[in-house]
């Protein structure tokens, strides 16, 4: 399912000759999900509206409606009419198998299993653990990654779709697992994309790549297109931690007051006001502990002391930066502050 349903005939992440085609087909029978055309037509539907009420197995409508309560539902899916199965219906191995799939199916996946286990006298044996429970391991090991996939992991490369990455997931599923990777990147034939990865899945495509002729042609996206959709998800998630915290009052709620009108509450009210930046800041709660003492703030109250707070007096840093927003009282009028 994985090498074959999913990143060759769903995604196209490889080119396979035909010798290669034949035998992934067949294999795939043994999973006992349906045919390569049925199978894949409903993951390119799931691709392209994920978590919405197109999506066959959406998330958004609950773990068990993910994991296998889509199955029984046997809804109309109004868009599979848009999703291209051109390819598919050039490919003579998807043709043969979607019309004798049922045959296929019960031969090898429950036939062969019952007469290879006859030979030592154990046929019912072969037919129930063989047959009946390998293909149930082998239906939850695909739902799950329907299901837990997309509840449960990291988000290392977007979290635009609800697809995420877990390690012990890709382990019962030879790779598939790294589903944050693959929803961002489908056409990579890699879904763990670090060295580190557990996907025996792509090693098999890379080796057949490398020491065949069965696999011309593997996909990858360029290195420098994960690494952006990391650093944007680095982003995100600094920026989402950011909200924790009291970064002032949003500039654009100041009230704004002319450059005169700040020396006067200076003058006339005592007001304890420095000029930074077009931005009034209150000291009064902060002369105190200021590293360089009161005493330098107090020479600037009701002037403007921008020039001094950037390397005039004291080059200051980063944090101190920062910590000048939290003193934010008014804004001065540009074109009416007085020099």
């Amino acid at each position: 399912i994985t090498v074959g349903y999913h990143r060759l005939w769903s995604h196209r992440a490889y080119e396979a000759e035909l010798p290669l085609r034949v035998v992934l087909g067949l294999l795939g029978t043994l999973g006992f999900q349906g045919s390569i055309k049925w199978w894949v037509l409903r993951h390119r539907l799931h691709h392209r509206w994920t978590d919405t009420e197109h999506d066959p197995y959406s998330a958004a409508k609950g773990f068990w409606f993910s994991h296998m309560g889509w199955i029984f539902k046997r809804p109309y899916y109004p868009r599979l009419k848009l999703v291209d199965a051109s390819d598919l219906n050039a490919d003579p191995v998807v043709r043969f198998q979607h019309k004798y799939y049922v045959i296929l199916a019960l031969s090898c996946g429950l036939g062969i299993p019952t007469l290879v286990a006859s030979l030592w006298g154990d046929a019912l044996g072969g037919f129930l653990y063989g047959g009946i429970l390998s293909r149930t391991i082998i239906w939850h090991s695909t739902f799950c990654i329907n299901s837990f996939a997309h509840w449960a992991g990291e988000q290392l490369y977007s979290n635009e779709v609800s697809a995420r990455g877990n390690l012990l997931l890709a382990m019962m599923t030879h790779g598939e697992g790294y589903h944050n990777f693959h929803h961002e990147f489908p056409k990579d034939f890699r879904n763990g994309y670090r060295l580190c990865d557990w996907d025996p899945s792509k090693w098999i495509i890379f080796t057949l790549h490398k020491l065949t002729n069965q696999v011309p042609k593997v996909s990858r996206v360029p290195e420098n297109e994960v690494r952006k959709a990391m650093v944007n998800m680095e982003i995100i998630k600094a920026q989402e931690k950011s909200k924790k915290y009291d970064w002032g009052i949003d500039p654009s709620s100041l009230p704004v007051i002319t450059y005169e009108q700040y020396k006067q509450k200076q003058e006339q009210e005592g007001k304890e006001w420095i000029l930074v930046d077009e931005y009034v800041l209150d000291v009064s709660s902060f002369k105190d502990d200021h590293p360089g003492g009161a005493k330098i703030l107090k020479n600037y109250y009701g002037k403007d002391s921008t020039k001094a707070f950037h390397g005039g007096l004291n080059d200051h840093s980063k944090a101190a930066n920062t910590m000048t927003a939290m003193f934010r009282v008014a804004k001065i009028v540009k074109n009416q502050k007085e020099e």
